[in-house]
C-alpha cells in the first residue's frame, strides 16, 4: 500500500515537472495534469496572499479603533491613509503575481512577454502622460504627508472632507454631501483647514455711537465665560481673544474676535460664540447696524403747469392729474429686477 502511494506521489511530481513548451501541448494528458497542478498552486498562493493582506489590514484597523472626527492625531490619520493605499496596491500586486503564474503554467514564455510589455508600457506612458503625472503627484502627496483621510481641505476651489486617497485621485465630500473626485496631477495648491489645530475669526460690526472699549470688554467677557465652560473648553486650545478694532466701514466699526480650537471644531465654536454674543449684546443694548435702503419718489410737474395747478388748488377744484411718478434707480422694484436678472 505504501509503495503504491509513493509511486503515485512520484508520478504527480514528475507530471508537475513537465512544463508545456507551447500552449497546444496542454492537450497531452501528462502535460495537462502538470499544468493543472501548477494552476491549482497559483490559485492557492493567490488565495493565501489575499487572506494575509486582509488579515494585516483588518488587524491594523482594529488597533486604530473607530475613527472619531476631530480627535485623530496626525499619525493616526497618516496610518489610516496608508492602510487604504496598502489595500489597493496589495490587491494589484497579488493579481499580477497570479497572472504571471497562470501564464507560466499554460506554457507562455514570460521573457519575450515582459520585454514586449516594457515596450508597450513605454508607449502608453507617452500617450497617458496625465495618468503618470497623477501617480507621481500622489506619491509625493503621501510621502510629504500634505493631507490625510479625515482632513478638511480646499483643493482647486473645492472644499470638503477627504474620504479616500489613492495614487491617482482624491475623493472629497463637501458640506452638502456631494463627492468631488480630484486627480492628483491637477492639484497645484492645497489648503488644509484641520491640520493640528484650527482658528475661529469673527468680525463683529457695531454702530459708531457705541463705546468700543465697552464693546471690547463685553466680547472678552463672553470669551472668558466660554473658556470657563467645561463643555466648550474641551474643544478650545487657548482662551478666545479680542485684538480690538479691525476696520471702519461706512456704517459700522468692526471688532475682531479669535479662538484657537481643535481640528474640525472651529465651526461649532464659531456658532456658539455668535449665539452668546447676540444674547449679550441684547442684554447690554449694544446696537448692531442693519443695512438700510433710502428711496425717493419724484412727482415734480413741468414748470408751465405750476400756475394752473396752484389756481385750481386755491379754488378748490380738482387739479389735473399729476404726471406719473418716476421711480428712483434704488427703488425696490428696480432692485428686485436686478436680482432676478
Amino acid at each position: 500500500m505504501l509503495q503504491k502511494a509513493d509511486s503515485l506521489l512520484a508520478a504527480i511530481r514528475e507530471a508537475a515537472r513537465r512544463e508545456p513548451e507551447r500552449p497546444r501541448d496542454l492537450l497531452q494528458p501528462d502535460v495537462l495534469l502538470g499544468s493543472a497542478l501548477r494552476i491549482a498552486g497559483a490559485v492557492v498562493v493567490a488565495v493565501v496572499l489575499w487572506w494575509a493582506l486582509l488579515l494585516i489590514v483588518r488587524r491594523i484597523e482594529r488597533s486604530l479603533g473607530q475613527p472619531q472626527p476631530g480627535m485623530l492625531t496626525v499619525s493616526e490619520q497618516r496610518t489610516r491613509t496608508l492602510v487604504g493605499l496598502l489595500r489597493s496596491v496589495g490587491r494589484v500586486i497579488i493579481v499580477m503575481i497570479f497572472l504571471f503564474m497562470l501564464m507560466s503554467a499554460i506554457g507562455l514564455d514570460l521573457g519575450p512577454l515582459l520585454a514586449g510589455a516594457g515596450v508597450v508600457g513605454l508607449a502608453i506612458s507617452f500617450g497617458a502622460q496625465s495618468l503618470v503625472k497623477d501617480v507621481i503627484s500622489g506619491m509625493f502627496i503621501l510621502i510629504e504627508n500634505q493631507f490625510a483621510v479625515g482632513d478638511v481641505v480646499r483643493i482647486e476651489g473645492v472644499s470638503g472632507a477627504v474620504e479616500r486617497m489613492t495614487l491617482r485621485m482624491v475623493a472629497l465630500r463637501d458640506v452638502h454631501g456631494v463627492v468631488h473626485i480630484v486627480p492628483n496631477g491637477q492639484i497645484t495648491k492645497v489648503s488644509n483647514l484641520t491640520r493640528t489645530w484650527a482658528r475661529v475669526v469673527l468680525d463683529v460690526g457695531v454702530a459708531y455711537k457705541e463705546d468700543t472699549d465697552h464693546v471690547t470688554a463685553v466680547m472678552r467677557d463672553v470669551g472668558r465665560e466660554m473658556w470657563e465652560d467645561e463643555e466648550w473648553k474641551a474643544l478650545l486650545v487657548e482662551a478666545p481673544e479680542v485684538p480690538g478694532i479691525e476696520k471702519f466701514d461706512s456704517g459700522s466699526v468692526t471688532i475682531r474676535m479669535t479662538a484657537k480650537t481643535l481640528p474640525l471644531k472651529q465651526w461649532d465654536v464659531a456658532r456658539e460664540l455668535r449665539r452668546r454674543l447676540k444674547r449679550r449684546f441684547e442684554e447690554e443694548e449694544i446696537e448692531v447696524p442693519l443695512g438700510q435702503t433710502l428711496l425717493w419718489e419724484r412727482t415734480e410737474a413741468p414748470p408751465q403747469e405750476f400756475p394752473a395747478a396752484l389756481a385750481a388748488r386755491a379754488a378748490g377744484s380738482p387739479a389735473a392729474a399729476p404726471p406719473p411718478a418716476v421711480s428712483h434707480p434704488l427703488s425696490s422694484d428696480a432692485a428686485l429686477d436686478d436680482e432676478s436678472a
